[in-house]
């Protein structure tokens, strides 16, 4: 069962241009978008994705239904899926020690869905 980890602050539709993408060093990714606050402030928020050994973005009509009511809005730990567990059966192969890793989709109003295999989600406004 989806464990919910972390809801946007505002719904998805009100967020000001979008979501963007980064890649970073050091197997981080990280999610970055902005919102007006009550007081008409613009906030900036970015979403952290550590110890990234894959990840994948799917767009609207692409994206199962299912995904799209499970993570709309927010991040949810999805468990052993069958991507995580073809992930990690790779990695279990490839390397000794295999970190704990968890299988963490979003999905923004009509796309994209991202989703991470990761060891750590951090969340901060700016």
């Amino acid at each position: 069962m989806p464990e919910k980890i972390y809801e946007l602050p505002v719904p998805s539709t009100a967020l000001l241009n979008g979501v963007s993408l980064q890649v970073l060093p050091r197997r981080t990714c990280a999610l970055t978008c902005g919102y007006e606050d009550e007081r008409g402030e613009v906030i900036s928020l970015r979403l952290t994705f550590e110890g990234v050994e894959a990840f994948k973005c799917t767009y609207y009509k692409a994206c199962p239904a299912e995904l799209i009511r499970t993570a709309y809005d927010k991040v949810v730990d999805l468990g052993a899926s069958p991507w995580f567990s073809e992930v990690t059966e790779r990695l279990t192969g490839a390397i000794l020690d295999v970190p704990e890793l968890r299988h963490l989709v979003i999905y923004f109003d009509d796309g994209p869905c991202y989703e991470f295999i990761c060891r750590e989600f951090h969340a901060k406004k700016e």
